[in-house]
C-alpha cells in the first residue's frame, strides 16, 4: 500500500501526516511504541468504533502498543466538558500516564474533545488524530486547536496542543454517508477559495467524479488541503500574529447557524457551506470581494452536495445572533473577517462589524 508522509513544520513541535489507503492498519509500523505495552489511549464515537476500533486496535498492537477504547456518543452534543470528566476518569482508570498516548479516532468532534483530554490530562499528554470523515481529514486534524462547547457558543473553552502524528486512512471515506461526506466538501471548497484557484476550477470541473468518490482523485485531494493547512499553521500556530485567521472563512457565520439550530441539528460543513456564502455576500457589496463570487461559491457547493440555504424551521434566529455576538474572534467590539478578493487569495478585514453579519443571517435561511 502507498502511503504518503507529510509534515506540519513547526519549530519543535513538527509531526508527520501519514496519508493513504489502509493507514488505520499499518499505524502501529508508522507509529511504533517507544516502549513495550505502552498504552494507547482510543477515544471514539460509538458509530466510528463499531467500525474501526478492532482495525486500529490490532495495528497499534503490531508496533507494540497497548490499546483501550473509550466511546462517546455521537455528534456535537458530547463536545462538552461534563464528557471530558468522563474521560478523564476512564484514563486514569486504564492506568494512563504522562508516557501514555491518546488516539482521537473519528471526526471533528473527536478529535476537539480527545485532543482537549489530552491537553488537560496531568497537564498534557501526547496525542495523534486518526481522522475518519472527510472534514476532519482536511481540516481539523492538523493544527491543534482543541476544545469543548458551552451552551452559548462552540469552542469557548480550549487550548493550542499540536498531536505528535496524523493518521489518516482514506479508505475511510467509502463508509461515510452522503451528507457527511457533502458536508466535508465545503471546507475543501474554503481552501480552494482562500489559498488556491486551480484546486477551485479543478473541484468544478471534477465535482461529479469528487461526488462518486474516485479513489485517485480523492486522495490527492486531501493531500492537498492537508498542505494548505499546514502552511497556514506554521506560520501563525497559536493565533497570535493574525495569520491563521485566514482560516476561518464562512465560520463567523457559520458557527452562529450551528448554535442556533436545535440539539446542533446542522452539521458543521453545511454551516460553513452557507456562511461562506453570506461572508462573500457582504463583502462583495463592500467591494471587497469579487461580485460574481458568491454566485461561483454557489454553484459549486451545491454539485458537490452541500447545501446553500438552510430552513428557516431548522434555525433560531435568536440564537443564532447571540452566538454571533459571543463569537471568540471578536476583540474589543472588531471582528478579524477574512474575505476573498480574487480565487485562491484572501485578507483580513476589521471593516465588517459583526452587527453587519448578524443582519445578513436571515437572508441564508430558506
Amino acid at each position: 500500500m502507498s502511503v504518503r508522509r507529510l509534515v506540519v513544520d513547526l519549530p519543535g513541535q513538527g509531526y508527520p501526516i501519514h496519508l493513504g489507503p489502509g493507514v488505520l492498519v499499518l499505524s502501529g509500523g508508522l507509529l511504533p511504541a517507544s516502549r513495550p505495552g505502552q498504552l494507547a489511549a482510543v477515544i471514539a464515537d460509538e458509530t466510528t468504533a463499531a467500525l474501526y476500533a478492532d482495525g486500529l486496535a490490532a495495528g497499534l498492537r503490531d508496533g507494540g502498543w497497548e490499546p483501550s477504547l473509550s466511546t462517546i456518543s455521537p455528534g456535537e452534543s458530547s463536545k462538552t466538558l461534563a464528557t471530558a470528566e468522563r474521560l478523564y476518569g476512564a484514563l486514569a482508570d486504564a492506568g494512563a500516564d504522562r508516557g501514555s498516548t491518546v488516539f482521537a479516532l473519528g471526526g471533528g468532534v473527536v478529535g476537539d474533545l480527545a485532543g482537549f483530554v489530552a491537553a488537560t490530562y496531568m497537564r498534557g499528554i501526547d496525542f495523534v488524530t486518526v481522522p475518519t470523515t472527510l472534514l476532519a481529514q482536511v481540516d481539523s486534524s492538523v493544527g491543534g486547536k482543541v476544545g469543548v462547547d458551552l451552551p452559548r457558543a462552540k469552542n469557548l473553552v480550549g487550548a493550542f496542543h499540536q498531536p505528535t502524528a496524523v493518521l489518516v486512512d482514506t479508505l475511510t471515506l467509502g463508509t461515510l454517508p452522503e451528507r457527511q461526506f457533502s458536508a466535508g466538501m465545503a471546507e475543501v471548497v474554503k481552501h480552494a477559495a482562500i489559498a488556491d484557484g486551480r484546486l477551485f476550477e479543478e473541484l468544478t470541473r471534477s465535482a461529479a467524479a469528487v461526488r462518486a468518490r474516485e479513489p485517485g482523485l480523492l486522495t490527492e485531494i486531501v493531500a492537498r488541503n492537508c498542505e494548505i493547512k499546514a502552511s497556514v499553521v506554521v506560520q501563525d500556530p497559536q493565533e497570535r500574529t493574525g495569520a491563521r485567521a485566514v482560516l476561518n472563512y464562512g465560520h463567523t457565520l457559520g458557527h452562529a447557524l450551528e448554535r442556533g439550530a436545535a440539539s446542533w441539528g446542522v452539521l458543521h460543513g453545511e454551516a460553513v457551506a452557507v456562511g461562506m456564502i453570506g461572508e462573500a455576500q457582504v463583502a462583495a457589496r463592500r467591494g471587497l470581494s469579487a461580485p460574481e463570487l458568491p454566485e461561483r461559491l454557489r454553484r459549486l457547493l451545491a454539485a458537490l452536495g452541500a447545501p446553500t440555504r438552510l430552513s428557516s424551521e431548522q434555525i433560531d434566529l435568536d440564537a443564532a445572533r447571540r452566538a454571533l455576538a459571543a463569537d471568540k474572534k471578536i476583540r474589543g467590539g472588531a471582528l478579524l473577517l477574512p474575505v476573498v478578493p480574487s480565487l485562491g487569495h484572501v485578507e483580513l478585514t476589521e471593516a465588517i462589524a459583526p452587527a453587519e453579519l448578524a443582519d445578513e443571517l436571515e437572508g441564508l435561511l430558506a
